[in-house]
């Protein structure tokens, strides 16, 4: 009985070993990459592979919108099914600064966060973890499509926290327009004959005109201009001047082209006509009396009632407003946006050229588990698929767009019309999906172009007769067409610089802010005969500032960043 019992003894011990080997073995095979290089082994991997899902807070404050599991959606499911994880999208109500601030005050934060303007402030307080050895382990697609500018991504410290949506391959001009421009409604344009400002003169003409012999529309008074003032979004009325000299958006300073220094311009010239401008058409009743403190919702709720003639925004902002009229029935309640500027004779910028920004972007917060940390990962991965990519820019070939036999994609005329519906995009996914998670843009390595809407062959399907008539009323084939060729800036945009938080560079842009957003209405408002009084006790104010420290740290980014991106063209 005695050698019965060892050998079943041993038996049992070489059935252990077995199993230990054969669970090893089977470890190591799963953390090998799979033939399209995408990493595939750890717990979470095979929790996956089992259907279990796992549900992730992601809180976004990059805009409004309706809060949503991402599973929800068409897209968000078929992205459950593949990697097991979904996530609650939460979107920002109220400030900005002061609910990122509520989150770090507390230090309880979202799986997933854009921190949007409190990005750097999130990073200095140490809510967001370093991605690089996660990139490096588990999101071979990541680092192929953000390859260019992963030098850039990095903080001082050597370390990516957040990953930022627009990674840029090549150039393609886009067709229609998701910049800075100066909206007049179309209504205003026919009944004026299309007349095409170039200047700011000749915009606010227009507006005069338009609003003499209008005084309602729809039975309310008309208003002349509206100006988005709310919360962060302040520099939409802020940054014209910068645009109206003829530079691009680089925020809160002028770049020199040759020496690549910074220069404010808040206490410039140029602020002072923009200003000056804007005091006299409200001394003629045309600037809106509740700029100052409508918010967001109602600016563009004003926007879609059609009572304004005109106002200054990046297209981008103003969407919901603006689609909401291009769905409607009436064409001529839509606007139409023009480069203008102070003088005709200098080259608009206002079609951004190509430029990278790592800030803001989504980041993985502290407190998040490490086995979180790497689903969370492996699903920005698979989003960074080029084939993901497409069904999040394109969607689904034969559903919403098709491919010819030069492989070129385009859609049908029923297929824009869906595309370009709310309820569809929301319901398909391309509300939540299309942009702030990793994203490309320009052109995919097919040659079609990331952005339906700048495919040639899907730009023509836009068009609907009410289109068509301003496009040949101003002689050009699509709604850029007036507007200049950006010029190459390798260190676009300066905005993107990070400021360190409580540093004299951000000190400054806080007082900054506080000042325009008390004087502005000021001066805007006083008699013309006031003006004057009004910029020099702002001008005093100003020069309490200390600019030297933002300019420093603006021009260090801009040479530091040039030089990056320029060595690696070599």
């Amino acid at each position: 009985m005695g050698s019965r019992k060892k050998w079943w003894l041993l038996s049992m011990l070489a059935a252990l070993f077995l199993v230990l080997a054969a669970c090893s073995g089977d470890s190591e095979e799963a953390g090998s990459s799979d033939d399209n290089g995408n990493d595939g082994g750890d717990d979470a991997s095979s929790e996956e592979d089992s259907g279990e899902v796992f549900t992730y807070d992601y809180f976004d404050a990059s805009g409004p919108g309706e809060d949503i599991n991402t599973s929800e959606t068409e897209l968000g499911k078929m992205f459950e099914e593949e990697t097991g994880v979904n996530f609650d999208i939460e979107h920002i109500v109220g400030d900005v600064n002061q609910k990122i601030g509520t989150m770090i005050a507390s230090g309880e934060y979202p799986h997933l966060l854009n921190a949007e303007q409190s990005t750097d402030a999130v990073i200095d307080a140490g809510g967001f973890i370093p991605l690089n050895d996660l990139l490096e382990e588990h999101a071979p697609n990541i680092m192929k499509m953000y390859g260019p500018y992963l030098e850039l991504m990095k903080r001082d410290d050597g370390n990516i926290y957040v990953i930022s949506s627009g990674a840029a391959h090549g150039y393609k001009k886009p067709a229609n327009l998701n910049q800075g421009a100066w909206f007049i409604k179309r209504d205003v344009l026919r009944e004026l004959g299309y007349p095409q400002p170039k200047t700011l003169d000749d915009f606010f003409s227009i507006v005069e005109e338009y609003t003499a012999a209008n005084p309602q529309i729809d039975g309310a008074d008309t208003i002349g201009f509206t100006a988005l003032t709310h919360d962060w979004r302040f520099f939409a009325l802020s940054n014209q001047p910068m645009h109206l000299a003829g530079y691009p958006n680089d925020g809160g300073a002028l770049i020199d082209m040759d020496t690549r220094e910074a220069e404010v311009y808040q206490n410039k010239e140029i602020t002072k006509n923009w200003l000056e401008k804007l005091n006299e058409i409200n001394d003629k009743g045309l600037f809106d009396q509740e700029a100052f403190t409508q918010n967001y919702d109602e600016y563009l709720a004003k926007i879609t009632s059609g009572r304004v003639v005109g106002f200054f925004d990046y297209r981008w902002q103003a969407a919901q407003a603006l689609d909401t009229l291009d769905q409607d029935d009436d064409i001529y309640n839509d606007y139409m946006g023009f480069p203008v500027v102070f003088d005709e004779n200098v080259k608009d910028q206002y079609l951004d050229p190509i430029g990278f920004t790592a800030s803001p972007g989504m980041g993985i917060t502290v407190g998040t588990p490490e086995e979180d940390q790497i689903r969370i990962i492996k699903y920005l991965d698979h989003i960074a698929k080029e084939e993901t990519q497409k069904l999040i820019t394109w969607g689904i070939e034969g559903e919403t767009y098709e491919v010819d036999d030069d492989g070129r994609y385009y859609r049908t005329e029923e297929q824009v019309d869906e595309t370009s519906l709310t309820e569809f995009r929301d319901s398909f996914g391309f509300t939540y999906f299309e942009w702030g998670w990793p994203r490309m843009n320009g052109m995919y390595e097919d040659g079609n172009a990331v952005e339906p809407p700048k495919q040639e062959e899907v730009a023509s399907m836009m068009y609907d007769e009410g289109d068509q008539e301003f496009l040949d009323a101003y002689e050009i084939e699509t709604f850029t067409g007036l507007f200049s060729e950006p010029d190459e800036r390798p260190w676009y945009p300066a905005y993107d610089a990070p400021i360190e938080t409580g540093s004299d560079a951000q000190l400054y842009e806080q007082q900054l802010d506080d000042l325009m957003k008390r004087k502005y209405p000021e001066i805007i408002f006083s008699a013309p005969s006031e003006f004057d009084s009004q910029w020099e006790s702002y001008l005093g104010e100003f020069e309490g500032l200390n600019p030297e420290a933002y300019e420093e740290v603006i021009t260090n980014f801009v040479q530091k960043k040039a030089e990056l991106v320029e060595s690696s063209r070599e």
